[in-house]
């Protein structure tokens, strides 16, 4: 089963980035560091104390997620929407640019893009609408909705996206995960109530 993690309603949240490296170091001491892997985050996200019938609504759709088989869609707490002041609509901008950098392919750290008032600050998170991975932003941007702005983030793009096409989602942006283990347990608490902890990692 795939689908949307059925409440956003978590205390805690644990995010981690994850970098694929590899590390060779010479007998004088001197190394060579290479990347090896696409970036890739992974969270622990923790409940709240739950009545039986809300935490059942909840571990029904865990439990169909077949361990770590199924992927799904959650909204993290918090972090998933933007720290500035963007509202609007924000889309990939249709234009060539001199930069190496911002562009619309695979490999790309920033691109333009048109539309949206407001802010977006470096640390928020983006989604572009043709993929499911998830960028944060590297610098601060000022939308302001008539000229190209430049959008830069990290990673480089996974795929490639289509000026003029392509929309950001910068408020509630969906991760797309999947379990990190087969075994997710919760915990009976002596006054009736129930609480679970999830630890995922982004699919690709």
């Amino acid at each position: 089963m795939s689908g949307t993690f059925p409440t956003a309603g978590f205390t805690a949240m644990e995010l981690q980035t994850n970098t694929r490296s590899r590390l060779t170091e010479s007998i004088s001491g001197q190394t060579q560091r290479l990347k090896s892997g696409a970036q890739y985050w992974s969270f622990k996200l923790k409940s709240p104390p739950l009545s039986r019938s809300d935490f059942n609504a909840i571990y029904s759709f865990i439990v169909q997620q077949d361990g770590q088989v199924e992927a799904f869609t959650v909204v993290p707490p918090v972090i998933s929407s933007t720290t500035g002041t963007a509202a609007g609509t924000v889309t990939v901008a249709d234009v060539n640019t001199a930069d190496p950098l911002m562009g619309t392919s695979a490999g790309s750290s920033s691109v333009g893009v048109s539309g949206g008032t407001g802010t977006l600050k470096k640390g928020d998170l983006i989604k572009f609408s043709n993929h499911n991975k998830v960028y944060m932003l590297t610098e601060d941007v000022d939308l302001d909705g008539s000229t190209v702005d430049q959008v830069s983030f990290y990673p480089p793009l996974i795929e490639s996206v289509t000026g003029g096409a392509t929309t950001i989602t910068y408020n509630s942006v969906p991760f797309t995960v999947f379990f990190n283990n087969d075994q997710i347990s919760y915990e009976l608490l002596t006054d009736g109530l129930y609480r679970y902890e999830i630890d995922v990692r982004e699919e690709l």
